[in-house]
């Protein structure tokens, strides 16, 4: 575990440095301070350094979803899931502000990354239909899954531009609140009846 937290802490670094595409898994190894088939060992690609862990954060993310009260809606319960998770995040903010330089260095990562959010997606996704009784994610859940993940990393990507001091659950906090008020059905006129009514 610790030599697999070192390769990854060099990699990202390294990604950082000097741009995902231009970094070697041999000078990955050689700055975790191992030899090339070690890192190998731990990752099958080079890419995958990048998602480590992520496996974890998923099970937890399932778990406390499907224990949020059955009061709650969907989004609701999605708001209290990813609140409940973000006190991890400022222990791992530096490693996120390096991934995120990362994936920016290179469009061919960055493709691989959104290939790899279909995967979240989907997750999510299985996560809504299971909390609503349902055998298979359909298109309502996956929907919600894609729109509160989008909604989830804007949040994530505004906390970690913002001073480290800023309670990461805050900012998750606004996003999706603001997320369920558009979503929530309310009596403001449609443009068509406003020109309707001011015509009257």
């Amino acid at each position: 575990m610790r030599t697999q937290l070192a390769l990854q802490q060099a990699a990202l670094a390294l990604f950082a440095e000097q741009g995902y595409d231009e970094t070697t898994t041999d000078e990955v190894a050689d700055r975790a301070a191992v030899s090339p088939r070690t890192f190998f060992r731990y990752f099958p690609t080079k890419e995958s350094v990048l998602f480590v862990g992520e496996y974890g954060w998923f099970q937890s993310f399932t778990k406390t979803f499907l224990d949020q009260p059955e009061d709650l809606t969907d989004l609701e319960a999605m708001r209290e899931t990813l609140m409940s998770l973000a006190s991890g995040l400022p222990r791992i903010r530096k490693a996120l502000v390096l991934y995120e330089k990362a994936v920016a260095s290179s469009p061919t990562l960055r493709g691989g990354v959104h290939d790899h959010q279909q995967e979240d997606i989907a997750t999510i996704a299985a996560a809504i239909a299971t909390r609503r009784g349902l055998e298979q994610a359909d298109d309502g859940c996956t929907i919600l899954a894609a729109v509160s993940l989008l909604t989830y990393r804007n949040a994530l990507r505004k906390w970690l531009a913002g001073p480290a001091s800023k309670n990461p659950g805050e900012v998750i906090s606004e996003g999706l609140d603001t997320l369920i008020a558009e979503l929530t059905p309310t009596r403001r006129p449609t443009r068509r009846s406003a020109r309707r009514t001011a015509s009257t």
